[in-house]
């Protein structure tokens, strides 16, 4: 009978842990030796030995990589040993443990992708919110609020025009600034209701939302708010009056009646100038 075959009966006979061991000492190693060349740790080759694979990691492929490694140290043959194995030993099925543990890490990556999305979507929003605020002066709440909150300009009504007098020699009025108040379409406007001819009068008709700020010589702030779009302003003031007005493309400016072009003045969507 040949070695392999005898190593074979000898195998079923006595177990493949208990091979290994006899293998071992008659080579004359130590289990802190074969763990130390293997490098697994000296318990789980007393494991083997003693078949007791329920102690060792991994299952089956991890018993038969321990088996097939030690055989190979020993010089033998592993194949009579692994299927003395087979015989012996038949794992559990280790798969369904596994997807057990898989699935709880999959619901928190879900979990934390959707948490990343719904952050990242705020941080896009606060940084949109930058940007409108930069370029045309107002957060889009602010706007909205403006348009909800009844506005300062029509709390009383308008002066009637004042009537034509004989020309007289007299001081001229003070310059007082009036506030911006929204005017009809366009009509003929005299003259002499146009008040002296020492203040400035500025036109304003937007075509879209803009935030405009107008502030008279003496720094005196004569309008700061949003206009909507399609409504018209007429501000008078002390000159020179400073302008700071919010997409300057869609607003269209006349000061003492003479059309005003806002591209020169442009930059990033907002038009800074002053009139005298």
């Amino acid at each position: 009978m040949s070695d392999g075959a005898d190593r074979a009966a000898q195998t079923s006979a006595s177990g493949p842990g208990q091979m290994l061991a006899q293998l071992r000492g008659e080579l004359k190693l130590s289990v802190a030796d074969v763990a130390q060349r293997l490098k697994y740790r000296p318990w789980q080759i007393e494991a083997l030995e003693a078949e007791e694979y329920g102690k060792l990691p991994g299952g089956g492929t991890f018993v038969r990589g321990m088996v097939r490694s030690y055989a190979k140290l020993l010089d033998t043959d592993p194949q009579p040993i692994l299927k003395g194995l087979e015989q012996r030993y038949v794992p559990g099925e280790v798969s369904m443990d596994l997807r057990a543990k898989r699935v709880p890490f999959s619901e928190g990556g879900k979990r934390s992708t959707r948490a990343y999305l719904i952050l990242s979507i705020l941080v896009a929003a606060a940084v949109a919110g930058v940007l409108y605020e930069w370029r045309v002066g107002t957060l889009p709440w602010a706007r909205l609020a403006a348009s909800l909150s009844p506005q300062r300009g029509p709390e009383a009504p308008p002066a009637a025009p004042r009537a034509a007098a004989p020309p007289k020699p007299a001081a001229p009025e003070k310059a007082v600034a009036s506030p911006a108040t929204d005017i009809p379409p366009p009509a003929p406007v005299s003259t002499a209701a146009a008040g002296p001819r020492s203040e400035g009068r500025i036109q304003l008709e937007f075509e879209s939302d803009s935030w405009v700020e107008i502030r008279a010589k003496d720094g005196q702030m004569l309008m700061s708010q949003l206009n909507p779009a399609g409504t018209r302003k007429v501000v008078v003031g002390q000159p020179p009056l400073s302008l700071v007005i919010g997409n300057a493309a869609a607003v269209r400016l006349k000061y003492n009646d003479r059309p005003v072009d806002l591209k020169p003045y442009v930059q990033i969507e907002v038009a800074r100038i002053t009139l005298d």
